[in-house]
């Protein structure tokens, strides 16, 4: 069922193209909406430093540490910018998952005026979703303290060097399974919200809870197997972009055309997962509601899956 699922998202994806160059191109306003000023400020710092040439390859700390020390009085205005560019890029995409939930809910193909309606239509309602879903967030987040408190009853206030060493480990563990529940958590309400036209967001956040653990195995499975694909681009993609360090033209090109690569295939990744996720619950759910190609949901009763 998931890799069924997941075969389906696909080839709705291949039909849909314009969507990843949709969300890709809404991903590189906002990289260069961060990296402009930052180009300037780097202009200004190696015209007066010999270490321009650490630029291409893996990230240096004495590159990093001397740019930070000749520009310190810019590091508050960048940091600024840092946070708020993240945020508008991450509410922006909320705004697009709208129409595409609508267009993969209705099984449409891509017209401007139905994505770009249905992405006005939903956004307030997941906006109001996510402030609903902060608190189940917490919960999960402080799960790790759970394990803390059972190390701690256990070994005691001082353990043993590699019970800590293990210890930040499962740390980082449940810290990345708190982040992956909520989102699917979210995911699954919004699919809720676009198949029954729910305006409740509270509604939709508890069905999506109770879908998400009611059918734990294959939407946390089909969830994970998305994440490992991600990781496993993401690792074939970091040493080839670190082994392009010569600082010259064709060189930095390359790298560049790679960036573009790797970001259109992770969102390729992300609207499959919207793709994949909506034809599991249509498999495990009840029967959904359709969505005509004006916009307009037809309304229906869920009646039990036979």
């Amino acid at each position: 069922m998931i890799l069924n699922s997941l075969k389906s998202g696909l080839s709705q994806i291949r039909a849909r193209k314009r969507f990843v160059m949709v969300f890709y191109l809404a991903n590189l306003f906002f990289g260069l909406l961060m990296m402009w000023p930052l180009r300037g400020i780097m202009k200004g710092f190696i015209g007066n430093s010999t270490m321009g040439e650490k630029l291409g390859g893996a990230l240096d700390m004495d590159f990093l540490l001397e740019f930070f020390k000749q520009n310190s009085q810019v590091v508050s205005a960048f940091s600024a910018l840092m946070l708020i560019v993240p945020l508008a890029n991450w509410l922006f995409t909320l705004f697009l998952s709208g129409g595409a939930f609508a267009v993969f809910a209705g099984n449409e193909k891509y017209s401007p005026a139905f994505f770009w309606g249905n992405a006005v239509k939903y956004f307030g309602r997941f906006c109001r979703l996510v402030l609903w879903s902060l608190p189940v967030f917490a919960i999960l987040f402080c799960l790790q303290f759970i394990e803390t408190g059972l190390l701690r009853l256990i070994f005691g206030a001082d353990p043993y060097q590699n019970i800590t060493y293990w210890e930040g480990w499962i740390k980082v563990g449940l810290r990345a399974i708190s982040f992956l529940l909520c989102g699917m958590i979210l995911d699954y309400a919004r699919i809720h919200a676009v198949l029954t036209d729910e305006r409740k967001m509270l509604i939709s956040l508890i069905h999506g809870i109770k879908f998400s653990f009611g059918h734990f195995l294959q939407t946390f499975g089909l969830a994970l197997l998305i994440l490992i694909v991600g990781a496993i681009a993401l690792t074939i993609y970091n040493p080839i972009a670190d082994s392009l360090a010569a600082p010259n033209a064709l060189v930095v090109f390359v790298l560049f055309i790679l960036q573009q690569v790797y970001m259109i295939f992770r969102m390729t990744i992300r609207l499959t997962s919207y793709a994949s996720q909506l034809e599991l619950y249509r498999q495990l759910a009840t029967a959904p509601a359709t969505i005509t190609s004006t916009g307009e949901q037809l309304m229906e009763d869920f009646v039990p899956a036979t």
